[in-house]
C-alpha cells in the first residue's frame, strides 16, 4: 500500500515532483539532478573517453525529443517569463560555436594539437575550419534545442544575438595562454552545466526532457576540460576555478527590452532565484572539487601518455 508521500507527489529526472515546489524542494531537485548527471563516475567515464576522442571520433547519443508536447505548463516553481529569458540567454551563448572551435584551436594547436582537433576538426591550408571537431559538432545541436524551446513556450521565433567571441590573443607564452584558454573553457562549461540544471529542476516532462540532452553534453566537455587542465596544469591550476564565481551569472543576462516581458516580475523572479542559482554553481563545484581530488597523476598521466610525450618533445 503507498504511503501518503507516495501517493500526493510524481517523480520525474529530477526526483520528487510538486506542482508548487518551494525553495528546499527546489533544492533537493538540484541535489539529485547533481548527483545524477555529474556524478563521479560519469565524470569518470567522460574523461576516460577522451584519448578514444582523438583517434575514433563519435558524437554521444542523444535521446529523441517529442516537440509536441513541450510546452510552457511543465515550467514549474519559478515565473515563466524568467525561465525563458534565460532559454533565450542560453540560446545566445551557444550561438557561435565555430568561433569559439577556431578560437581553442589557435591555443591548443602548437603545445597539444589532439586536443585542438578535438574541437575544431580539419582546416584548410588557410585556417578555415572544414568539419567541426566532436566538441564542435556536439556544442552546435545545442542552439536549435535552445530555439525550439523558445518557440513552443512562446509561440515566437527566436533570432538570438551570437555571444561575442574574443578570438586568438597570443601573449608570446604558450604554456600561459594555454592555462588561461583552458581556465576559460572550463568556467564556460561550468556555467552551462549549472544553468542547465536549475532549468531542469524548474521543469517537467518533455521540455525536461529536451534540457537534459545539451546538459549531458556540457558536463561531458567539462569532465573532459577539467582532466585535460589537471593533467597539464596540476594542482595550482584549479585554485582560480573558486574566484570565478562572479562571471558565471553572466549566461542569465539577457536584453529585456527586446522582450514583451514585465520588468518588475524579472526583478522578482531575479531576486527570489539568486540563491537557487548561486547553490546550483556551488553544487556542481563541490562535486568537481570531490572529483578533483580522486584524479591521481599516475591516471592522467597513462591516459595522457602519447600526447604527454610529444609534447615534452616540444619543450
Amino acid at each position: 500500500m503507498l504511503n501518503y508521500k507516495q501517493r500526493n507527489c510524481s517523480i520525474d529526472l529530477a526526483g520528487e515532483l510538486s506542482n508548487h515546489p518551494n525553495y528546499l524542494q527546489i533544492r533537493a531537485r538540484i541535489n539529485h539532478l547533481t548527483s545524477k548527471y555529474v556524478s563521479l563516475g560519469m565524470l569518470y567515464s567522460n574523461l576516460h573517453d577522451l584519448p578514444t576522442q582523438f583517434t575514433e571520433p563519435h558524437q554521444r547519443h542523444w535521446e529523441k525529443i517529442d516537440w509536441k508536447k513541450v510546452n510552457i505548463n511543465q515550467i514549474i516553481g519559478v515565473e515563466p517569463a524568467f525561465f525563458i529569458n534565460l532559454i533565450a540567454g542560453a540560446a545566445e551563448v551557444e550561438a557561435p560555436i565555430r568561433d569559439y572551435a577556431r578560437e581553442s584551436r589557435d591555443y591548443l594547436q602548437v603545445q597539444y594539437p589532439a586536443m585542438a582537433n578535438f574541437m575544431a576538426g580539419n582546416l584548410t591550408s588557410d585556417g578555415q575550419i572544414i568539419e567541426l571537431g566532436i566538441w564542435g559538432k556536439e556544442e552546435r545541436q545545442h542552439l536549435p534545442v535552445f530555439k525550439k524551446i523558445y518557440q513552443q513556450l512562446t509561440g515566437e521565433k527566436l533570432q538570438p544575438k551570437a555571444n561575442t567571441v574574443n578570438g586568438y590573443q597570443p601573449t608570446g607564452n604558450l604554456q600561459r595562454d594555454m592555462y588561461y584558454h583552458t581556465l576559460s573553457r572550463i568556467t564556460t562549461e561550468w556555467s552551462a552545466t549549472s544553468i542547465y540544471l536549475w532549468l531542469m529542476a524548474h521543469s517537467t516532462g518533455e521540455l525536461q526532457q529536451a534540457i537534459a540532452q545539451p546538459l549531458q553534453d556540457e558536463v561531458n566537455h567539462l569532465a573532459k576540460f577539467w582532466g585535460f587542465g589537471a593533467w597539464a596544469f596540476g594542482d595550482a591550476y584549479f585554485s582560480r576555478l573558486y574566484g570565478a564565481g562572479k562571471h558565471l551569472i553572466a549566461l542569465a543576462k539577457h536584453n529585456k527590452q527586446e522582450r514583451s516581458q514585465s520588468d518588475d516580475v524579472l526583478k522578482y523572479s531575479s531576486a527570489l532565484h539568486a540563491v537557487e542559482l548561486a547553490f546550483t554553481f556551488a553544487r556542481v563545484m563541490v562535486q568537481m572539487g570531490k572529483w578533483n581530488k580522486t584524479l591521481d597523476s599516475n591516471y592522467l598521466n597513462r591516459l595522457f601518455d602519447d600526447t604527454a610525450k610529444c609534447q615534452a618533445s616540444q619543450h
